[in-house]
């Protein structure tokens, strides 16, 4: 597979972030959590594993940094950012979006 900077980076990533927040906030509320803390945890949670996956916080493998890429199918070619991905900034913006549902979300 070839990687490429042409496409839709920005709104699979995006999605990816609305797809985490929701799967983050199911688990929290089959847990029985408070309303209250599941949208606090929800959003904690989604920041440090997207910041973690953007490699915008600090992980090492046998002593030395890690530094993930994220990339998305798109036929024969990996969709690529062309350096790190972003989706840490967007977990905030996207949070209220996620919580003002009611019953089942759409997610695109």
């Amino acid at each position: 597979m070839q990687l490429t900077t042409k496409g839709d980076f920005d709104r699979r990533q995006q999605a990816l972030v609305k797809h985490l927040l929701h799967a983050i906030k199911r688990e929290l509320e089959n847990a029985d959590a408070p309303p209250q803390v599941v949208q606090q945890l929800t959003g904690s949670i989604a920041f440090a594993v997207t910041s973690l996956i953007d490699g915008a916080a600090s992980a090492q493998f046998e002593g030395r940094e890690l530094d993930p890429h994220l990339a998305f199918p798109l036929g024969e070619e990996l969709l690529y950012a062309g350096g790190n991905s972003w989706m840490h900034e967007y977990v905030y913006r996207v949070l209220p979006e996620v919580f003002e549902h009611i019953g089942k979300p759409e997610l695109q």
